[in-house]
């Protein structure tokens, strides 16, 4: 049998985005009862046009997760890299408000996560 060099099949290599994180991640926190909640950074026009609205501080990360206990969710696709201000802010959440914070690259590594702090005391 001769090799065609043309005719070399391959699977495509799937690259996930953060939205494609962000989605599984939120499907995961919805299933198991928590009600994630966007927090919006910036400043951002009313729907109107006539006011200005200040979302939260810059580097706070994208979801908090509310249902006892809550935590904060930061979603990066995979080899993310966290800005300065997020490393800035999620030590600061974490030294000065004892808010536990993850950084998640994909939905099952939520799960694992979310399995382990299940079973820990």
């Amino acid at each position: 049998m001769s090799k065609n060099p043309q005719f070399k099949l391959r699977p495509p290599v799937l690259k996930l985005s953060e939205n494609d994180v962000e989605s599984g991640c939120l499907d995961i926190l919805r299933l198991r009862n928590y009600w994630p909640v966007r927090l919006h950074a910036g400043l951002f026009k009313s729907a109107d046009g006539k006011r200005w609205i200040r979302g939260v501080e810059k580097g706070t990360p994208d979801y908090l997760a509310v249902r006892p206990p809550s935590f904060f969710m930061e979603t990066k696709r995979p080899d993310g890299i966290l800005s300065d201000d997020q490393k800035r802010k999620i030590d600061h959440l974490q030294r000065f408000f004892g808010l536990e914070t993850i950084v998640v690259e994909g939905a099952e590594e939520l799960l694992a996560w979310l399995e382990r702090r299940d079973r820990s005391p």
